[in-house]
């Protein structure tokens, strides 16, 4: 399975129904619903995972599979625990504010310094077209053969802050959904978390 994405719920215990609340929200995530929803749900893009898995690695709160390590030659290793936001699943809304709490004081304390978020590098990939050089979409390269565009790699410093860019992975970009869910956890406490 290809995840790009954690759909993840509040539910009743009982039920496993999603949970609602008494007034339309509009916590934006990955997909959001127009004029808001009630439903305690939120999309969070894959693109944060890392951040989630070093903030919560070693923590046996956030501990969710024990997967077997898979080798080139088809031969298994040992299993090892995977640690990361689905750890909150099957916690209650209350089980879970501290933890989100911690997750979003670990990854500030990784990526600001003296209250300022830090510069960190990272690695781009640009599709340029053959012949212009011009900037491809993704779209473009979908309809193009691959004698057509080259790639161009490239290393930029960029800002762990907040950008406008709900994709690009930075560290605020990704705190924003926890504080989204800490926001649901505490209006509904008596949830359980699902999700995928």
């Amino acid at each position: 399975m290809i995840c790009v994405s954690y759909d993840i719920y509040l539910v009743d215990p009982v039920t496993s129904q999603t949970l609602e609340l008494d007034t339309a929200h509009d916590l934006r995530g990955g997909t959001y619903a127009v004029g808001g929803t009630r439903d305690c749900w939120l999309n969070i893009t894959y693109n944060y995972a890392h951040y989630y898995y070093e903030a919560t690695d070693g923590d046996p709160r956030f501990a969710h599979d024990e997967v077997p390590a898979y080798y080139p030659d088809g031969t298994t290793g040992p299993v090892e625990t995977e640690y990361g936001i689905r750890g909150l699943y099957g916690k209650t809304g209350a089980e879970s504010i501290p933890m989100l709490t911690d997750m979003i004081r670990r990854i500030e304390e990784k990526y600001k310094e003296n209250g300022e978020w830090i510069e960190t590098v990272r690695h781009r990939r640009e599709y340029r077209d053959s012949d212009t050089g011009q900037k491809l979409t993704f779209v473009d390269i979908l309809r193009r053969p691959a004698t057509d565009y080259f790639i161009n790699e490239y290393d930029e410093m960029i800002s762990e802050g907040p950008n406008d860019d709900y994709w690009e992975d930075t560290a605020a970009n990704a705190i924003s959904p926890l504080y989204k869910l800490l926001a649901m956890a505490m209006l509904r406490p008596d949830g359980v978390w699902s999700g995928d």
